[in-house]
């Protein structure tokens, strides 16, 4: 495969990618219990790291202000799980800003209105309890993740779907690329001979 492939050509030939299919042969990269706020929802785009430590989130602001158009912000929220650190107006602002989508690695609230906005948002859970303006927000940008023994970076890959959340480096997700390409193309095989002896309505819905 050409090493020096273009990054829009990889982003999109991603989409093309299930992150069970990146299951089937990766366990390194794997972001636990993260889920879109509905399953339609697919996510593909560099990212953007940042963290807060803080019941104050006023700075994701600047972090928004900072990124790229098409990048997909990623938000190590862990400090305080039970807190949600993003909703409504910041995915407004984040539409605003071009992003790709936002994945909070804690919790997010406005759930009803976050499912109307054109926006992919993964998270970890739901919560009615907020961050606040109160005392120092403390939020650092493009900081290194750490999960399950790998390190997420501004600059990875993300792929996210109905199924969960793979954070690839760019190197790993053009090595594993073409690999990822025929595992897909084996099962639309295996589907398609399947239900040309079998009526499909009598499977799916």
């Amino acid at each position: 495969m050409n090493q020096n492939i273009n990054l829009e050509v990889l982003i999109a030939a991603y989409k093309n990618i299930a992150t069970s299919t990146i299951g089937h042969v990766l366990d390194e990269g794997h972001i636990p219990h993260v889920f879109p706020m509905s399953p339609e929802q697919r996510l593909v785009g560099v990212i953007r790291t940042a963290r807060l430590e803080s019941k104050n989130a006023s700075k994701l602001r600047d972090v928004l202000m900072s990124c790229q158009s098409k990048e997909v912000l990623i938000i190590d929220a862990r400090y305080d799980l039970q807190r949600a650190c993003w909703g409504e107006q910041r995915s407004v602002a984040a539409i605003h800003c071009d992003l790709a989508g936002v994945v909070v690695l804690g919790a997010i609230t406005d759930r009803q209105a976050l499912l109307k906005l054109k926006l992919p948002i993964f998270a970890h859970a739901v919560s009615c309890l907020t961050t606040r303006n109160e005392g120092e927000s403390l939020v650092e940008m493009d900081t290194e993740i750490y999960i399950n023994q790998f390190t997420v970076h501004s600059g990875d890959l993300l792929v996210a779907d109905a199924d969960g959340v793979f954070v690839l480096p760019i190197e790993t997700a053009q090595q594993y690329l073409e690999q990822f390409q025929q595992l897909e193309t084996e099962e639309k095989i295996k589907k398609d001979n399947f239900f040309r002896l079998n009526e499909i309505n009598e499977y799916y819905f």
